[in-house]
Formats: C-alpha cells, structure tokens, sequence
C-alpha cells in the first residue's frame, strides 16, 4: 500500500516507532516552512493540507495521514478534499471511537494540545460524540453523563522540549506533570492528546495517572487502530519517499528519524524539494 503522511513536526518520530514494523510504501510531506502547525491559525493549516494533498495527487496514494484534528475536521466536511476525502486513513478517529469513547464510564474527559487544535475541538469533539453508540455497559451506568463534559487545556510548550531536551529529561517531566495536576483535581475520566508527538511523554503521563481512574490510551492503541484500518492491505516493499519544504541539509541532521525510518538497516530514501 502507498501511504502519504502530512506533518510539520516531530509526529513523525511518533509515527514511525510503529509504522517502520509495516512494509509499505510511504510518502512524507514534511513541511518545514510551516512547522509547527500548532502555532498557527487552524484555518491556515487547513489550507496549507489541502494544497499538499494537491500537490502529493500525482504519487497516486491509497491511503493519507493527517495530523488529529485536521483528520477530524475533514472527515466531518467533505467538501473540504472532494474526491480526495476518501483516501484519509481514520485513524485517530478510530482511536477515539474505540478507545477513548468507549472505555470512559463517567463521560468526562479532558483534551490537550496546541492553539490550533484548541480552535476547533469542541466542535469536533460534538460532532463525533453525535456519531458514537454507547456501549451496553455506559448505558447501564447511572452517573454516566451524555453528552459528555470535557475540559481543554493549551500546552504550546510540550513540542519544543524534543528539540533541545530528552522527553525523559527530569524537568520535562516535572513541568508536564505540574500541567497535568489540573485534571488529576478534576477527576476526569479519560485523556486525549491532540497531536501525535504528546506520546512521547506517553511514560511520564502514565505514571502520573491512575489508569483504574483516569484513562490514557497510549501509542499501542494508536498502532493496533491502524493495523485494523489496513489489515487487508497487500504489503509492499518498504520505501520511504519525502518531499521537504525547507533546505535539506536541516533535514539530513535529524540523524534519530533518519534511523527510525531506516528501521536500523540500510534503505534508499528519496528527498524532494518542493520548489
């Protein structure tokens, strides 16, 4: 299967911790010009994914990533892709559905992310709770609550640490943690990140949070959706494809995502510049 993936950031050492396990043919739109998107006004993202799906239609993808709020937002509008709408992957969709959704038994979570995904996610978050059937069980329970309460929190700080510190670095945590205290006082039900590069710090929220209280589906979850979404997909050889926005020797100086796509062996990886 060829897959696009659009990103800006550090999802990309996010994604490909599972995604180089799968033999398929992948194409990045890594937009470097942009990055991060989170900083920017979502109408903005919008936009800037949409000209690259335009521009990625000639590699002829079966399937396309996007980052979890424009994922969202373009499934609920079609109109937004046209005949491209089709080809997303609903991944985090799936992750929300399935996980998120469904294993909450109070009905009220909390969300974190960048200003961007804080634009539009309660709308979101609406509209797909329209579109969700309660299980047997959240039905049963009487304190469950519908439709859900949720709190939001901005954290536009949480992506810099990966470029200068390590996510495991003590004082990243500590800083984290004291973000997170304000949900821990709420006794919220289930966490949502976002944006893929929060599962970074996926260890440090799990510590934090009593799972048996305050649910927080990690990357495994995030893997064993897609594999669901493409099971019947014949693999293919393993290749990577990027088409860079900015000079690549910024690029070439990411030695760790370099590793993870070359999952530990050697490959070819072909670079673009978009001119």
């Amino acid at each position: 299967m060829k897959i696009w993936i659009i990103t800006s950031w550090n999802d990309n050492l996010t994604l490909f911790k599972f995604l180089n396990k799968y033999d398929h043919q992948y194409i990045i739109y890594y937009d470097f010009l942009y990055r991060p998107y989170g900083d920017k006004d979502f109408d903005f993202i919008q936009n800037r994914v949409v000209d690259a799906v335009k521009f990625l239609k000639k590699s002829w993808a079966e399937k396309i990533i996007l980052p979890p709020t424009i994922e969202l937002n373009f499934l609920q509008n079609p109109k937004l892709l046209g005949t491209h709408q089709s080809l997303i992957l609903p991944m985090f969709q799936t992750y929300l559905h399935n996980y998120c959704f469904k294993y909450s038994l109070i009905w009220k979570v909390w969300t974190f992310g960048d200003f961007s995904d804080i634009q539009i996610v309660q709308d979101i978050l609406k509209q797909e709770a329209k579109n969700y059937i309660l299980t047997d069980k959240q039905q049963n329970i009487k304190k469950f609550n519908f439709p859900f309460a949720y709190w939001t929190k901005e954290v536009p700080m949480w992506k810099y640490y990966l470029t200068t510190l390590s996510y495991s670095d003590f004082m990243v945590n500590k800083v984290i943690k004291f973000d997170m205290r304000y949900f821990k006082d709420a006794m919220t039900d289930t966490v949502i990140p976002l944006n893929y590069w929060y599962f970074n710090f996926q260890n440090t929220l799990s510590n934090f949070f009593n799972f048996k209280k305050i649910r927080f589906h990690k990357l495994e979850k995030i893997e064993e959706s897609f594999v669901s979404l493409i099971s019947r997909a014949k693999p293919s050889t393993y290749s990577i494809s990027i088409y860079y926005t900015w000079p690549i020797d910024l690029l070439q100086r990411e030695k760790k995502l370099v590793r993870l796509l070359a999952r530990w062996k050697s490959i070819e990886i072909n670079y673009e510049k978009i001119t």
